[in-house]
């Protein structure tokens, strides 16, 4: 608690203070004084005076919860993938939704569950389905669904595996896989017609 000097030399036994702060509280004290000096002891008022703030009561804005939650939608897509037989292939694509939708994998329209040849996984909403050493058959079209309670949505792509050595060389070599693939079955007729 701080004590100033409001009024000195004042004659009156009541006054006026004026320019108090507004939400602030005071407790007031009198000194008498004449031509010996102040009083030794202070008259003290006993209860506090609180400033109060009048006008407008500020009314703090309603807002509305923001509804967060959203149906499943794929910001990137599944892409049609070439595979070497015997080499791990992934397949990947990302969703978002709220709340988090659930993802099931499937191949040519059935779902994938308990297939060790299959391992999924995701990480925000980055969503990667891995197929270990594919064979010819391991080819197809796969489909990555995510549904929530708010709706559903897929993407998909065809997986073509090529087995061989051959093609796997010529893809390291830097050989686009469509002209590997077009050589391939330059190859595979040549032979049919040898027969």
């Amino acid at each position: 608690m701080e004590w100033f000097t409001v009024i000195e030399h004042y004659h009156r036994t009541s006054a006026t203070i004026n320019e108090l702060v507004i939400g602030n509280e005071y407790y007031f004290r009198v000194f008498s004084e004449n031509m010996c000096g102040l009083s030794e002891d202070a008259t003290m008022t006993k209860e506090s005076a609180l400033i109060a703030k009048d006008g407008k009561v500020y009314k703090y804005p309603v807002y509305d919860d923001f509804d967060f939650t959203e149906r499943p939608l794929f910001t990137q897509p599944l892409v049609n993938t070439f595979a070497v037989a015997g080499y791990n292939a992934t397949l990947n694509c990302s969703v978002r939704g709220n709340p988090k939708p659930k993802i099931t994998w499937l191949k040519n329209k059935v779902a994938i569950l308990n297939d060790p040849r299959y391992r999924m996984f995701g990480n925000q909403g980055v969503c990667t389905l891995e197929i270990r050493k594919p064979s010819p058959y391991d080819g197809g079209t796969y489909t990555c669904r995510a549904v929530n309670e708010l709706g559903e949505a897929e993407v998909d792509c065809k997986l073509e595996v090529k087995g061989g050595l051959s093609f796997f060389k010529l893809l390291m070599d830097g050989v686009p896989p469509h002209i590997i693939d077009s050589y391939m079955r330059e190859v595979q007729a040549d032979k049919t017609e040898g027969k």
